[in-house]
């Protein structure tokens, strides 16, 4: 889990499916518990030195066990966004091509412009790739040098991907792709949804008709023991009275008891 000071915990339950739970039974095991008691931490020794008994260039000395068994130490989780607009000189895209950008700086990118997961990042890196078309304007001689390398295309955009801020170093989890649905794309699902709905009401209908059938004829012939019906109380067909296909032709199956 993710919280509100980007950092990462960790909840283990402790109940397994269809178990049967109480008031203050204990549910489930957080970052700094177990079995439902805080651990308050790591004992630690610490040597404290000061410069011959002056209290400046004062030196803490701990082990370097801290460092390499993670001791004290957590994960953080930052999220990073780009949306993508449709401009007036043209709509936004997101890919790998970025004019004026080496290869080296874009080999961990995808297709779709969109950083590869388990990528080590550091500042400056680009984590979303993403280009902006300009405004007619004359081109500047470095312009017309990238239109001659690159061709038309990448003159007309500029570079506005998102880059890894400072001081930030990590390793890429996850990554998540939205795509906004149209109006006709919306107009489409609803069209489906109700297709669908009137098609379940079909095999619903044909499924109730299938199950009264099985029941008449598994009651026509037999005694009743008195039908009622579940709604008004009232008695359909009385006890000991022989079911034939006429007396159970109008029966409503789901209001019989």
């Amino acid at each position: 889990l993710r919280t509100n000071q980007d950092t990462c915990i960790n909840q283990k339950p402790l109940v397994h499916p269809a178990q049967k739970v109480k008031k203050r039974d204990l549910l489930a095991d957080g970052c700094a518990t177990d079995q439902g008691e805080l651990a308050l931490g790591r004992n630690l020794l610490v040597a404290f030195m000061p410069w011959r008994g002056y209290n400046f260039e004062d030196a803490i000395v701990i082990s370097e066990r801290l460092l390499k068994e993670d001791i004290l130490t957590s994960i953080h989780i930052k999220m990073s966004e780009l949306e993508v607009r449709d401009t007036k000189r043209g709509a936004e895209e997101l890919t790998n091509e970025i004019p004026n950008v080496s290869e080296e700086a874009t080999r961990n990118l995808s297709e779709n412009g969109v950083i590869r997961v388990g990528a080590e990042i550091k500042p400056g890196d680009i984590l979303i790739g993403k280009v902006t078309p300009k405004g007619e304007t004359d081109p500047t001689p470095e312009e017309k040098l990238l239109r001659a390398i690159f061709g038309e295309k990448a003159g007309d955009v500029k570079d506005t991907s998102k880059r890894c801020d400072p001081g930030v170093r990590g390793t890429v989890i996850k990554t998540q792709l939205f795509e906004r649905k149209s109006s006709h794309s919306r107009v489409e699902d609803k069209q489906q949804i109700e297709e669908l709905q009137a098609r379940a009401r079909k095999e619903r209908i044909a499924l109730l008709e299938k199950r009264n059938e099985l029941i008449k004829k598994l009651m026509i012939g037999q005694l009743s023991g008195g039908i009622r019906d579940l709604g008004t109380n009232r008695t359909l067909i009385k006890a000991k009275t022989k079911l034939t296909d006429a007396k159970t032709s109008g029966l409503d199956f789901d209001r019989l008891s």
